[in-house]
């Protein structure tokens, strides 16, 4: 079974990982957190808005199902 971090999608890991420079802090957390979880509930309404905030996602273009099961986030392989 892949981790979360495994299982973003690839432009998501990419938004993530292009704010590695002007976000350090959040950035860092938000990838051992990703890292260390198999299951998106797993994942605090913090961990999720990280997510939502470091892929430049409006909260407009995010469904209650991408919010509970990161559907928008992840890819369907486990």
């Amino acid at each position: 079974m892949k981790n979360l971090y495994n299982r973003l999608k690839p432009e998501i890991l990419v938004s993530i990982n292009d704010d590695k420079q002007k976000y350090p802090f959040t950035t860092r957390a938000l990838k051992m957190k990703l890292k260390s979880s198999y299951d998106w509930s797993e994942l605090s309404i913090g961990n999720v808005h990280s997510i939502i905030n470091h892929s430049h996602t409006t909260l407009i273009d995010v469904c209650q199902t991408d919010l509970l099961f990161g559907v928008k986030f992840l890819t369907d392989e486990k």
